[in-house]
């Protein structure tokens, strides 16, 4: 059974005045958000091919995404502490969706997912924030979504309102609605630098003390590069390079200690079900090695009951000789497979000597067999009776 690490990802935020946005460029998609029947709003899917139906652009589509996933999810203040919270993003969305409830996860994932079903590729990014100026080292979760080739990010978390006084206060904002990444980045911070987005990404350091990104840093990254590479890596591979570049990127504080600790401890669970997989490869390699050879025995058996019974009831000549030449196939076939097996363990390693042992004795039966043929197909039918006394 595969295993996965956990690691809780919560959000504190304040409210705070929202950045001046058009609205009426996606009046249209927020009036299609607010009337979306029940009927589609149980599954991802059906919600999104209801969005898909009336919506055409990927701007008015990802509005309507946004502004659904805002108002329509409750912050869950009873689980703001609850540190034993599914890793798995599917039972996260689900849960969300039954219960319209969720911490910042939550959120992130059903948009991030919304997206996905409408062909408009987003990633869930995992961070920390700065609120009123103060850096805040609770994790946090938001997305980033490419439209017309460029990256912006999403957080319907905060776009949804804020926690005062214990209370979830609803108050939707476009603040953190379609944000450049240079913008972003001055409120949310990726452990990740790589989902900063940006080619002169900042430091930790950098992001507490509020200093803009820039090329004076020299520090040039060519993020969307690494993007296509992350998309083309394996989750072992993801994890590596995500560990690398969070070192690489420099700074530490108690919220990049944790996830790094996370990260280690995914790796380490993937690399054990890795190991387990070969494993479990090699003995189902084995056990078709194991197959064959019983097959091939079983065949043997009934040829050596028909050659007791003198070759009766009569049979042609290739009928006879294919009896023995498919136990010989079979045999052949198990040896094969044996030495393709490379036992990591040592019950294994002895399982695979018995059958080999085995499959040589079984063969030397067969070739007592195959000789046999070849003397009494060289024989006269009338003298064949003669060679079963031999």
């Amino acid at each position: 059974m595969n295993r996965c690490a956990f690691l809780s990802f919560l959000c504190f935020f304040l409210l705070s005045c929202a950045f001046p946005q058009t609205k009426q460029e996606f009046a249209n998609a927020d009036d299609l958000a607010k009337s979306a029947p029940d009927s589609v709003e149980s599954s991802i899917s059906s919600l999104s091919d209801y969005f898909l139906e009336y919506l055409a652009s990927e701007k008015e589509l990802i509005r309507a995404f946004y502004f659904w996933t805002s108002n329509e999810i409750e912050y869950d203040i009873e689980n703001m502490f609850n540190f034993s919270s599914s890793d798995n993003p599917k039972t996260i969305i689900t849960e969300t969706l039954h219960k319209r409830k969720a911490v910042c996860q939550g959120y992130a994932e059903v948009f991030h997912e919304l997206c996905e079903m409408a062909g408009i590729e987003s990633f869930v990014v995992f961070g920390y924030t700065k609120q009123n100026g103060h850096v805040v080292l609770i994790n946090h979760a938001w997305a980033v979504a490419r439209i017309d080739t460029n990256w912006y990010f999403f957080d319907p978390t905060w776009g949804s309102g804020a926690v005062i006084n214990g209370k979830f206060t609803r108050k939707f904002t476009d603040e953190y609605f379609l944000v450049k990444p240079v913008n972003f980045i001055k409120s949310h911070m990726p452990f990740d630098p790589l989902w900063q987005c940006l080619y002169n990404p900042i430091s930790p350091d950098n992001f507490a003390q509020g200093r803009s990104p820039g090329k004076a840093s020299g520090n040039y990254f060519n993020y969307l590069d690494s993007i296509d590479v992350y998309k083309q890596s394996t989750t072992q591979e993801k994890l590596i390079g995500s560990l690398r570049r969070i070192q690489q990127n420099g700074g530490t504080n108690k919220a990049l200690i944790e996830y790094q600790d996370y990260l280690t401890t995914n790796l380490e669970i993937v690399r054990y079900n890795k190991q387990n997989e070969i494993q479990k490869e090699q003995v189902d390699k084995f056990n078709l090695a194991v197959h064959h050879y019983n097959t091939g025995t079983r065949l043997l058996n009934d040829y050596i009951a028909y050659w007791n019974r003198q070759f009766k009831p009569i049979r042609s000549d290739a009928e006879i000789r294919r009896m023995v030449d498919t136990c010989d196939y079979q045999l052949t076939r198990s040896r094969q497979i044996l030495a393709e097996v490379q036992p990591q363990e040592e019950a294994l390693r002895k399982n695979m000597d018995m059958l080999s042992t085995n499959v040589q004795e079984i063969q030397k039966r067969v070739d007592e067999q195959k000789n046999f043929l070849r003397e009494y197909f060289a024989t006269s039918k009338s003298l064949r009776a003669s060679l079963f006394r031999k």
